[in-house]
């Protein structure tokens, strides 16, 4: 039986997933429960070092009329994919999540050396200019864009038996849209962070968070599940 695979991203990244997945042998249901809108905010001139924590803001960025020849830290490899593909020509993953990306900002960058800027959207939970500043980092944000709910879902939600949660907010805003009777989903999120607002929702058969803070992370604990849907796996993460 082939798992049917609910993505509720936004639509660029959504239907990047999907494709992915369709590759993979899954059947996909593409419900985005959040769409982006665009800020008019501009880069501050000459900072040494960009940094760019969402796929969101990969895209916001490259389309600015900025130029490409700026330094660039990613937060993951899908990230920094996105922002190398749309031509910047120096751009670093830290592999990993903000705190990850904080510590390789504290580890090549200088205070000595100008101004960094953290493209963003209007929320965050965690912010990595945190740690600079402390460290004497002259600092500045870009807000490009907001993430604006989708509180709906369509009616094939039904056939799904797993979703792909990245971040608490999807997992709020999917807790938030289900229907009721809602259908038995396994549950699996690119980190324990992102399964928090999933842990009494009624509709999760199994929780599980990815070893690695990536989509690549999410590919490996869902390839790794049987056929057959809500079967648990495993403890919770």
């Amino acid at each position: 039986m082939t798992r049917t695979v609910l993505v509720t991203r936004a639509a660029k990244q959504g239907a990047a997933t999907a494709m992915r997945l369709r590759q993979r042998g899954y059947d996909v249901v593409v419900a985005p429960l959040v769409r982006i809108e665009r800020l008019p905010a501009t880069i501050p001139p000459a900072p040494q070092a960009i940094l760019v924590t969402s796929s969101n803001g990969a895209d916001a960025l490259a389309d600015g009329s900025g130029g490409r020849l700026v330094p660039i830290l990613a937060v993951g490899q899908a990230t920094a994919d996105a922002l190398r593909h749309a031509g910047f020509t120096d751009v670093v993953s830290a592999d990993g999540d903000a705190q990850a990306l904080a510590a390789l900002a504290l580890q090549r960058l200088d205070p000595a050396r100008g101004p960094v800027i953290h493209v963003r959207g209007a929320e965050i939970r965690y912010s990595p200019l945190d740690p600079l500043r402390e460290a004497g980092f002259e600092t500045g944000e870009a807000i490009l864009y907001r993430t604006v709910a989708i509180r709906t879902l369509p009616d094939t939600v039904v056939r799904c038996d797993t979703a792909l949660i990245y971040s608490p907010g999807s997992a709020r805003r999917l807790r938030e849209a289900m229907p009721d009777p809602a259908p038995r989903l396994d549950i699996v999120a690119i980190s324990a962070a992102a399964l928090v607002p999933l842990h009494t929702a009624p509709f999760a058969a199994s929780l599980h968070a990815a070893p690695h803070p990536s989509q690549a992370g999410m590919m490996q604990v869902l390839d790794a599940f049987p056929n057959n849907p809500g079967i648990e796996t495993g403890p919770h993460n």
